[in-house]
């Protein structure tokens, strides 16, 4: 599956980002000549347009001067301001020329009227004609360039128009047939790749049935770029593995039986071991006692109550391990369980030179919990602390309180835990001790994992093992 996205997918996926950031390409750069013909265009038919207004201007002073009407000031000023405006629009060489052409040529005109003798005094009639010569030569024939000029520009500027268009249709028919031809390669080689790994994937699950079954149906190959057959072959694939599935599950509960019966036997061969030694001790004392007409002494009788008391105690833990106690949570002090178990186990750690430090928070720690049960479980972290230590050391107790948790840490200055045991520590049968049935642990854990906990194994910053025992404050079942 892997490969198929490698060999297609990726190829896919680049040619599509590269049509899209074409078109992109392709739109943005006609975008931008569109709008730059769209802003010359506007340019161009405003200064038209100005130049239009002003030779209308022009005009109508004109046909005012040979009719005799003298009084043009208002004239004067309009002129004026479109001259104003031609200028601001200029943005050409010839526009610019024609625009400060024109602004010469209109101080002159104004030079010459602001000097026109009276209306009956010699030389007025001379001085309006020069005026009209000005206004027809200097003015509106440069006036008339200047909108020439413009409608060239304009007529420019709606042929680039068109032919940006035309190149925009093009392009976008040029990119709708890559498309097209990219599609269809990308499609037929997609076809095929499917094909020839759908081909080597019935080939690897082939020899995988194969394998597990010699005996089963030949698997038939069509020719390539064949996909009439392939939901039928497909099907009858996965028949056979569906058949194979069947076959591991059957193998599967076959070697859980058998794990089963080697655990019962394993615990048979346990219970057998931790009986069988106190019952060889009572029989000789017993024996003993028969021969001696006094009976047994007292030491021979406390003897023999121990190791009735260490039967009671290995058939017990054999009995947890095989149905374990239903929890009975009720409101209990952990601090002072803690106590009780470190005050249980005092005359053996003094007898060891161990010595045992409990860290906790001040006043009582309630929780919710089978506190028997949790007493057995710190008992059996304390006493296979004391036997990592059989010549003295420290065993730190700490007891740490947070809002959804409380964390009890037993840990050891013993030797620790090799690497290679932490992964079957908790497992049944499993123990380090001669005298070991390695069911201690086991129990412990389901116990609080039956509280909505966790029993967890570490490496002691210091040297030594840790054991942290995480709990809720309140039993699942209340909760």
């Amino acid at each position: 599956m892997t490969d198929v996205r490698t060999r297609f997918l990726w190829p896919v996926v680049l040619i599509s980002v590269g049509l899209v950031f074409l078109c992109a390409f392709t739109a943005i750069s006609l975008f931008h000549q569109q709008a730059t013909l769209a802003r010359d265009l506007r340019e161009n038919v405003a200064s038209r347009r100005v130049a239009t207004e002003m030779e209308e201007c022009l005009l109508d002073l004109l046909a005012l001067l040979n009719d005799h009407v003298e009084s043009v000031a208002a004239l004067h000023d309009r002129a004026r301001m479109h001259l104003t405006e031609m200028r601001r629009f200029a943005d050409q060489d010839k526009e610019i020329a024609l625009s400060e052409r024109l602004a010469h040529a209109f101080d002159h005109y104004l030079s010459v009227w602001k000097h026109l003798p009276a209306p009956q005094a010699p030389g007025h009639e001379a001085g309006v004609r020069e005026a009209k010569r000005i206004l027809e030569l200097e003015l509106v024939k440069p006036c008339q360039e200047f909108e020439q000029y413009n409608g060239a520009r304009i007529e420019e500027s709606t042929k680039h128009h068109d032919r940006v268009l035309r190149q925009l249709a093009w392009g976008m028919a040029g990119i709708g047939l890559l498309g097209g031809v990219a599609g269809l390669v990308l499609g037929f080689g997609a076809a095929r790749g499917v094909t020839q790994s759908i081909r080597r994937l019935r080939v690897e699950i082939r020899d995988a049935a194969g394998k597990l079954d010699p005996t089963s149906p030949e698997v038939v190959l069509t020719e390539v770029g064949d996909f009439e057959d392939l939901h039928e072959e497909v099907s009858r694939l996965a028949t056979q593995i569906e058949g194979v599935v069947q076959r591991l599950q059957r193998q599967e509960r076959e070697i859980l039986r058998a794990e089963q019966l080697a655990a019962v036997g394993q615990l048979a061969a346990g219970v057998g071991h931790e009986i069988r030694n106190p019952l060889t001790s009572i029989k000789l004392l017993v024996q003993a006692g028969q021969e001696d007409a006094g009976g047994l002494a007292a030491e021979d009788l406390r003897i023999i109550e121990g190791e009735i008391r260490r039967m009671e105690l290995s058939l017990q833990t054999f009995l947890d391990f095989a149905r374990p106690p239903k929890p009975d949570p009720r409101p209990a002090d952990l601090r002072e369980a803690v106590v009780s178990v470190i005050m249980l186990t005092r005359g053996r750690a003094e007898k060891q030179r161990v010595t045992v430090e409990l860290e906790a928070p001040p006043g009582p720690i309630t929780l919710t919990a089978d506190i028997e049960r949790l007493k057995q479980v710190l008992v059996n972290l304390i006493l296979n602390a004391l036997d990592a230590m059989p010549t003295g050391g420290t065993i730190f107790v700490t007891i740490r309180v947070y809002p959804d948790r409380i964390l009890v840490d037993v840990a050891d200055t013993g030797p620790g835990i090799p690497e290679e045991l932490k992964p079957k520590l908790f497992e049944p049968f499993m123990s380090t001790k001669d005298t070991g049935v390695g069911l201690g642990l086991v129990i412990s854990k389901q116990f609080v994992e039956d509280h909505g906990g966790h029993l967890i194994v570490a490496d002691r910053p210091g040297g030594g093992a840790l054991f942290r025992v995480s709990l809720p404050h309140s039993h699942p079942r209340l909760s």
